[in-house]
Parts: C-alpha cells; sequence; structure tokens
C-alpha cells in the first residue's frame, strides 16, 4: 500500500471517530435533554402530589388511638375499648434478631435508603413485567409507616386518584419522614402501629397473641413467622392458616441467610421447626361485656365512633357485681374441673394450638327489673380463649329451673299450695328423657339418695323439685297450657312440640329470656323488661354529652294476677330456706332476704342454672358446655353446687346498692292452718312421730302448717288422715291434745265412770305422774268438736281402780 493510500485508510479512521464521538455526544445530550424534561414533567404532574405530602403533620406520626374509658353506674373505671388491640413498647426492648428479619422480609435497604428504594422499585418493575401480573412490592418500611400513620387511602378515594397517583404522595411523604427522624425512631413508629393479623396491632401484641411471651424473648424462628405476616396478615395469621404461615415464615429465613444475617445452618435449623402458637389472653381487656358496650356506642354513635378515641361511657354496669361474678364463675368452674369424675378439657389443660371451645364455660346476667338496667353482664368464662357470648346468642335446656313458671300456671287455675300431687316412681316411657325405659329419675331434689313420699302438696313439690310428681301437674294442666304460658312469660318456643318433656324445662332458652321471666315474680305478675339498657350517656373528649339514653316508662303487663304470683315466690323462699336449694339463705347477707330462686338441673347434668331476685334485681347464671357432650358435667353436677355460688357472690355484691323492697302479702291471700299430708284443714290429731335427732327418742311432731289461699281457694274439709282413729302417744304433746268442746254446759258423772270398753272413744283414763291431778283426758274427736268454739278442758276426778286380784278355789 502506498503513501497516499496510508493516508486515505488513515482520514477514514478519524472521520468515523469523528462520527462515533459526534453520536455518543448526541445520545448524551438527548439524554441530558429528557432527563431535564423529565424532571420537569415529573415535577409539574407530581406537584400537587408534592404539595399535599407537605400538608400531614409529622409531629403526630406517632399519634396512636386513644381509648375511650368505660365507667360504671358510679363513676368508677371498669375498663378501656380500644378499636385496635394494641400494646406499645419502646424500641430498645425490640430484639435486634427481630430487626434483622424485618429488614430481610420488608425492606433489605432501610439503612441506606432515604424513603424510596429506587433499586427495589426498578426490580419490582422488571419481576411484575417479566409474570405479567403484580407479584412483588418495593414499598420501604418507611412507605409502610406513611400510610399507616395517614389517611393517604382514604384522601386518594376522595380524589377518585388511582393506587399509582397515592403512591407518589406516599413517596414524597416518607422521604419527609426519613428527613426529620432516625432509622431507629422510624422503627420505633412502624413496631408499635404495624398490624399483624388476627386483630394484634404492634409487635408486643403479636408477641403475646401468639407465642404467649415477650418480643425480647423471640427466637429465630418466633421472628420470621412474625415478619412474615405483614404482606397478608389474615391468610399468613397461624391461627388462620397455619401452613401459609410456615411457608411466608420460611420465605424470610431465607431471605435472611440470602442477605447473609444467619448461617445457612441456622435457615436450615429454624426452617425445620414445627410452627407452635400459644396465645397469652391480653392486653386491652377486652371482654364481652366490652364488646356488648362496643356494639351498643356503634349503634349510637356510629360505627366508627370508637376510633376516634377519648370518650366517656357511662354504663349501667355495678362494678362491684360484675366483678364478683366473674370471680365466683371462674372458681366455681374450676372446682367442677377439680371433681375426680370430670371428663373433659379442662382450661389450665388446653391444648395451646386451639381455643378451648369444649371446656366448661358459665354466664351470669343481672337487671334491675325495674328499669331494664344491665347491672352484670358476664358472657363467658374467658374472652381471649372463647369470644361466643351465651347471653346474646346461647341458648340451653333450664330443667328444673323452669318449675316455677309451670306451678304458676296451676295456682292460677284450679290448683292450691295445699292440693295433693302424687309422687311415686313414674315409667319413662311417658316422658322418654335420657332414654325410653326405665323408671324417671329425681334429679331435681338435687340429693344424692332421691326418695318418693307417696302424696305430697304442691308446694313440697314445688321446693323440693319433685320430677314425677311435677311430670304429673304438667300433664294435669295440658302441655298446650304450659307452652301458651312459656310463651307469656318471654320464652321463644314457637317450634316446640307439646310432649310431656315441656314439663321438665326440655326446650332451650336464652339467658335473657329466663331472667326477664324469673322477674315476673318480683314485680308482683307484670313482665319484666323487654328492653336492657348498658349505657347512660356518653360524653366526648371535651366533656360533652354525645348521647343520652331516654329513659321511658318501662311497659309491662299482667302475666299473673298479684296473688299467685306471690304464692309461687314463697314457695320458692322455702326451697331456698328447705327445698332443693335448702341453706341457700345462710349465705346471702340480706337479712331477712326479701327475694326468693330456683336451681335447674338437666336430667343428663349438663347444664346447672339458678334464677333468683330480690325486691329490686335478677339475676340468671348458667354454667354447662356450649357443645353437645357425651355424659354430664360429673355424675351429680347439681346447681345447687355450681350455679346457686356465683348467684350468691353476685347478689351479695348487689346488696348495699340494691337491696329491701321485699313482697308484700297481697290482701286478697288468707291463711289457714293445714296438714301438711292431706293438704286439708287441720285437726288437733295432726302430729307424726319421729326420731329427735338429738335424743334419738321418738317424739310426736305437728303436720300442721300456715298455708296460704287465694280467697275463695280454702280448704274446707278437716284432715281425714289424721281423725283420731290411731293410736297416739297420749303422753306427747298434751296441750295440743286438750279437747275443744262445744259452748254447753258439761254433765258431770256423781260417781266414777264405768270402766270398761267405751263404743263412742269418749274418754279414756290416764294416769299421770304420781303426786300429780288424775283425771279423764278425750281420746278421739269427731268433726264438730274440731269447730272452733269455746275452749277449755274438762278433767273429772277419779279414784284409782284397786288390783285386781283373783282368787282361785283351792
Amino acid at each position: 500500500m502506498g503513501l497516499q493510500d496510508k493516508d486515505i485508510q488513515k482520514k477514514s479512521v478519524n472521520r468515523r471517530f469523528f462520527q462515533s464521538k459526534s453520536l455518543w455526544l448526541g445520545l448524551l445530550l438527548l439524554f441530558v435533554i429528557l432527563s431535564i424534561l423529565g424532571f420537569l414533567f415529573l415535577e409539574i404532574y407530581t406537584r400537587d402530589y408534592r404539595y399535599r405530602a407537605e400538608k400531614y403533620d409529622l409531629s403526630k406520626i406517632n399519634e396512636l388511638e386513644i381509648p375511650s374509658l368505660i365507667l360504671d353506674r358510679n363513676g368508677k373505671e371498669i375498663g378501656r375499648v380500644f378499636v385496635q388491640n394494641r400494646s406499645i413498647m419502646p424500641i430498645e426492648d425490640v430484639p435486634e434478631l427481630f430487626i434483622s428479619a424485618l429488614r430481610a422480609g420488608e425492606d433489605s435497604r432501610f439503612l441506606s435508603h432515604s424513603g424510596i428504594d429506587y433499586i427495589g422499585i426498578t426490580r419490582a418493575v422488571i419481576l411484575n413485567v417479566s409474570a405479567g401480573r403484580t407479584t412483588q412490592g418495593a414499598s420501604t418500611i418507611t412507605q409502610q409507616l406513611a400510610r399507616n400513620a395517614y389517611p393517604l387511602k382514604q384522601d386518594a378515594l376522595l380524589n377518585g386518584e388511582n393506587s399509582l397517583k397515592r403512591k407518589f404522595v406516599e413517596g414524597f411523604l416518607a422521604r419527609r419522614i426519613e428527613e426529620r427522624y432516625t432509622k431507629r425512631q422510624i422503627l420505633d413508629f412502624y413496631l408499635n402501629r404495624i398490624y399483624f393479623g388476627s386483630g394484634f396491632y404492634g409487635l408486643r401484641s403479636a408477641s403475646l397473641g401468639y407465642f404467649g411471651k415477650e418480643p425480647m424473648d423471640l427466637n429465630l424462628a418466633e421472628c420470621a413467622t412474625i415478619v412474615g405476616l405483614i404482606k397478608n396478615p389474615t391468610n399468613h395469621s397461624p391461627l388462620n392458616n397455619i401452613q401459609a404461615s410456615r411457608k411466608a415464615r420460611n420465605g424470610v429465613l431465607k431471605r435472611m441467610a440470602d442477605e447473609n444475617m444467619i448461617s445457612q445452618k441456622a435457615y436450615i435449623d429454624a426452617s425445620l421447626q414445627p410452627l407452635h402458637v400459644n396465645p397469652s389472653a391480653l392486653q386491652r381487656g377486652s371482654s364481652h361485656l366490652y364488646e356488648r358496650i362496643g356494639d351498643v356506642v356503634a349503634k349510637s354513635l356510629g360505627e366508627d365512633a370508637l376510633s376516634e378515641g377519648g370518650y366517656k361511657i357511662h354504663t349501667t354496669i355495678l362494678s362491684e357485681a360484675q366483678k364478683a361474678a366473674e370471680a365466683a364463675l371462674q372458681s366455681s368452674l374450676e372446682k367442677a374441673e377439680n371433681h375426680p369424675e370430670y371428663l373433659y378439657s379442662r382450661e389450665s389443660e388446653k391444648n395451646s394450638t386451639m381455643k378451648n371451645l369444649n371446656g366448661l364455660q358459665g354466664a351470669a346476667f343481672m337487671i334491675d327489673h325495674q328499669t331494664g338496667d344491665v347491672l352484670a353482664h358476664v358472657g363467658g368464662r374467658n374472652y381471649a380463649e372463647v369470644p361466643f357470648d351465651f347471653i346474646e346468642k346461647g341458648k340451653r335446656p333450664l330443667g328444673t329451673a323452669f318449675f316455677p313458671f309451670l306451678y304458676a300456671v296451676g295456682l292460677a287455675g284450679q290448683y292450691t299450695p295445699a292440693s295433693i300431687l302424687e309422687d311415686e316412681p313414674m315409667d319413662n316411657r311417658s316422658v322418654m328423657v335420657g332414654g325410653r325405659e326405665g323408671i324417671l329419675g329425681e334429679w331435681g331434689m338435687e340429693v344424692a339418695s332421691p326418695k318418693y313420699e307417696g302424696k305430697v302438696t304442691l308446694r313440697e313439690a314445688l321446693a323440693h323439685s319433685k320430677i314425677a310428681a311435677t311430670v304429673r301437674l304438667g300433664n294435669q294442666i295440658g302441655v298446650e297450657n304450659v307452652l301458651d304460658a312459656a310463651k307469656k312469660f318471654g320464652f321463644a318456643m314457637e317450634n316446640s312440640l307439646p310432649l310431656p318433656r315441656v314439663n321438665l324445662g326440655w326446650e332451650p332458652v336464652t339467658m335473657k329470656e329466663a331472667v326477664r321471666a324469673i322477674s315476673t315474680f318480683a314485680l308482683n305478675g307484670r313482665s319484666g323488661p323487654t328492653h336492657f339498657s348498658y349505657i347512660d350517656r356518653i360524653e366526648n373528649r371535651e366533656g360533652q354529652v354525645v348521647y343520652r339514653r331516654t329513659k321511658s316508662p318501662t311497659q309491662s303487663i299482667k302475666l299473673l294476677k298479684e296473688d299467685v304470683s306471690w304464692q309461687v315466690h314463697h314457695i320458692l323462699a322455702d326451697g331456698m330456706k328447705d327445698g332443693s336449694a335448702r341453706g341457700a339463705m345462710d349465705d346471702l347477707i340480706e337479712k331477712p332476704f326479701s327475694g326468693a330462686g330456683k336451681g335447674g338441673t338437666t336430667h343428663d347434668f349438663q347444664d346447672a342454672w339458678f334464677l333468683g331476685y330480690n325486691g329490686r334485681v335478677s339475676c340468671g347464671v348458667w354454667t354447662g358446655f356450649l357443645n353437645q357432650v357425651d355424659g354430664s358435667i360429673y355424675p351429680g353436677a347439681f346447681s345447687r353446687n355450681l350455679a346457686l355460688p356465683v348467684w350468691t357472690a353476685a347478689m351479695n355484691a348487689a346488696t348495699p346498692f340494691f337491696h329491701g323492697g321485699g313482697l308484700e302479702k297481697p290482701e286478697s291471700i288468707n291463711t289457714v292452718e293445714i296438714c301438711q299430708h292431706s293438704g286439708d284443714k287441720t285437726t288437733s290429731f295432726c302430729q307424726e312421730l319421729v326420731e329427735d335427732l338429738t335424743s334419738h327418742q321418738i317424739v310426736s311432731k305437728s303436720t300442721a302448717r300456715r298455708e296460704f289461699f287465694r280467697k275463695g281457694t280454702e280448704p274446707t274439709s278437716f284432715c281425714s288422715i289424721h281423725s283420731g282413729t290411731e293410736a297416739l302417744d297420749l303422753g306427747v304433746n298434751q296441750e295440743r291434745l286438750e279437747l275443744e268442746v262445744i259452748n254447753a254446759l258439761p254433765i258431770f258423772p256423781k260417781s266414777p265412770v264405768l270402766l270398761g270398753e267405751d263404743p263412742y272413744y269418749s274418754e279414756l283414763p290416764h294416769y299421770t305422774i304420781s303426786g300429780q291431778e288424775i283425771g279423764l283426758i278425750p281420746r278421739m274427736r269427731n268433726r264438730l268438736d274440731s269447730l272452733d268454739l269455746e275452749k277449755f278442758a274438762e278433767q273429772i276426778p277419779m279414784i284409782r281402780p284397786s288390783r285386781l286380784e283373783i282368787l282361785m278355789d283351792e
């Protein structure tokens, strides 16, 4: 190649170089121009979003929900209501292991970016485009804090903006947060605010709620589990989906290994661990009562009212009664679980992975039956374990606690407290409770070995909860009539069949129905309140009353005549003294007790109730199982052992505030002395021989008792059982045996009375202890002798006959 050719080639290379250089310079210039234009475009396009981000007050970033105070009827704080179940903790109490897991799972460049992770955004865009759908997010911890601390989504909806436009505001706000606060402060705000599923807000709430331990005690697998909840709190909750939670946990662990935060061995070991949860009762003090109060607030002020916080909610609750009922219920159920024959789930031994739905439960409900104010509401044993509210949603058979309403029907008709009922064994085929064969049991007496007494008065049958006698009474009244009356008392029995088992409280009822019904006897036969009030008034944080209930006269109807209601009340009071609930009044601090009550046990001993009242309040207690079980709580689980102690504790707590106002005997009630064996008017011979428990001697005991009758229903006949034809121990209770005679002058004998047989049983020699007067006393009397005439005793002096001697001829 010649020199000329070399020059031509050199010029060509130089030309290409300058052309290439010009191209790169042009491209660079174009990039700069486009960047400037893009910046200007973004600056102009995003100006509104940037300005909006500037409007949010960063000083309020850590303003968490303010609780609303719940006050009892006397102004005492009894709890706090939170919409968000949260427990605040300082960042110093967060283990570094958890922070590492959080960075790996949510924001690996958290320590280096200034609020927005541009590398993460680029990566997410590429992956989402490749997948054809959104599979990756790029929100930093700071961005998540921004949208949780401020109403960005709500504002975007108000402005009709999509999620991309909201992201602009979120990004600008995140940068402002980064400029104002340190990374540690941002983590502090974030971990106390973020939602971790299953109602848990903040790290401490989640740590306690899922694992029952403080955050500092979490291990690697548990830290990763909680971090794994953030992307999908509901689905990844181990309480909802343990497999999804385990998968999310292992994803966080892998990210930690990829970021060299943990070793491969630590990753493998932790990912192979089973996921065990151990929920711990929390934090915000929620209960069945607080849920009811929250419902009333939401209904009165709107669904979002409590989210504002700062309210003072003045309730009708009597804190003393509420606390007493809660403590006594817990104690009673624990005692039942410790019974050697209790075979079911115990609260102290519950499966840590499940709620204790099959354990023994209970409820207590107390109202002021004059106003409908709720004084105590214990819907269950442990809200954190079983949120189901028995008072609101539960229905269980009343068992023998149904008897007062059945007997009220009888007393309103042709029966009196002295009516005689047959107390004899009954074939269970006529009732068919607990089977088809055998003899119907007598569990209602609540004693280990009940006995039949042949004939009993209606009073005794109700006071002692005689099963067979009650079934016979219900059948004589008519089961249809019993059902109709139950509906009038407020029990929802529209679909109940008129079968004899209705007489035994077979049909399930609600707690509110039961308490309202029993209050009828405290209200002289008028129906109990139809509306129950929990809240008196609500004040906002400025002290202004924003809600006040309207107090209107309680609307009630007459269900029973006053005298019938009083008769039932008096019999129930008898039952608490010496009946199926004997001794119940001994533990009550109200002396004399103005009310009464009735226990209720079902044939299978799966439910135990006690319903009762005083002059001001009515209270019901239930213990049993929410779900059907095979068998009983334990054999012989009587209401007097399970439900009565809870009722007594609640009533005693309420007594200083709600007592007195006992029921007065109506003027239409007459008192008549009757024989408790025959139900007829008593005679002087209405006595029976019994063993004195002190001396162990056989003594005579009167069978007479005062009974209360509605005018016109008093018995007219005298006792036919104790007519005097029986041999009596005439040396006992002589005063009772003095003859009542017709008002006429007596005929005195002029000589000693003829000894021998007295066909009219008019008199009998009586030889008293030596040194005392000798005379005659009556042996029997006829019906005329029992008329209420002038009373005086007659004794006829006589000479004691000499000893009879028989001489034999020799």
